[in-house]
């Protein structure tokens, strides 16, 4: 039977020492799923979250039976289509109509900057003070603001344009995070010849994290279980 702890402590390294030695394993036995990566805090370290590891102690007879050929954040990736300035400026306009007039409804001001990338995706920054009402929890404002944007923009065309809308930074900043806990995570499951489960992340998180590691050496990454507790899995290049 596979014994599985949770514990927390100062930082997701900590966490995970503290977990071994309670099931008295060492981290290449260990199934380990960041559940929550903590919060250092403000100024002094007031607000500090502890980070909070899923430790499972892994059986050797334990198989996985995953697709990795059907994985979403793959699948989700559309076809760029070429557009003309006069299309490209059409899209603009609605989509920053669209997210200023909720804006305002929110009581928000700001400044609002767009632009179309080499891919084709449009990209809508707003920065302000007093915005985080429309970044929410972990983002969930932000994220329901970008799919409504999305279906604005895309209502009635035949082509699909994809849209990527920050709020005061938050989603770079977060992107920023995940990547740099994606190559960690990584360089762990190179250490320890383990795969690493992420914790639960939206299907844009999950596709940020396949790019960031689609060209780190010696690993894989693909997601498995259901929405929304769906996951991203850090596995060595060539295991089965």
């Amino acid at each position: 039977m596979t014994q599985t702890i949770e514990v927390s402590a100062r930082t997701v390294e900590d966490a995970i020492k503290k977990g071994i030695a309670e099931l008295g394993i060492s981290e290449a036995d260990a199934q380990i799923e960041v559940l929550d990566e903590g919060d250092s805090g403000g100024l002094f370290g007031f607000g500090r979250k502890d980070a909070i590891v899923r430790i499972s102690a892994i059986e050797e007879t334990e198989s996985s039976e995953e697709d990795f050929a059907t994985d979403d954040a793959i699948d989700e990736i559309k076809e760029v289509v070429e557009m003309s300035i006069e299309e490209q400026e059409e899209i603009e306009q609605s989509a920053v109509k669209f997210i200023a007039s909720i804006m305002q409804n929110l009581g928000i001001h700001g400044k609002m900057s767009s632009y179309f990338d080499e891919e084709g995706t449009l990209h809508l920054n707003i920065v302000g003070d007093n915005v985080g009402g429309a970044i929410g929890r972990r983002g969930e404002t932000l994220d329901a603001l970008q799919y409504l944007t999305i279906l604005a923009v895309n209502k009635n065309r035949e082509e699909y344009t994809r849209v990527s809308l920050d709020i005061g930074g938050y989603r770079e900043r977060r992107i920023k995070n995940m990547a740099q806990n994606a190559r960690r995570s990584a360089d762990r499951v190179l250490r320890t010849g383990r795969r690493y489960t992420l914790k639960p992340m939206s299907p844009a998180e999950r596709r940020q994290v396949h790019i960031a590691l689609q060209d780190y050496e010696g690993v894989k990454t693909y997601s498995e279980g259901k929405e929304p507790e769906r996951c991203v899995v850090i596995a060595l290049d060539n295991e089965e």
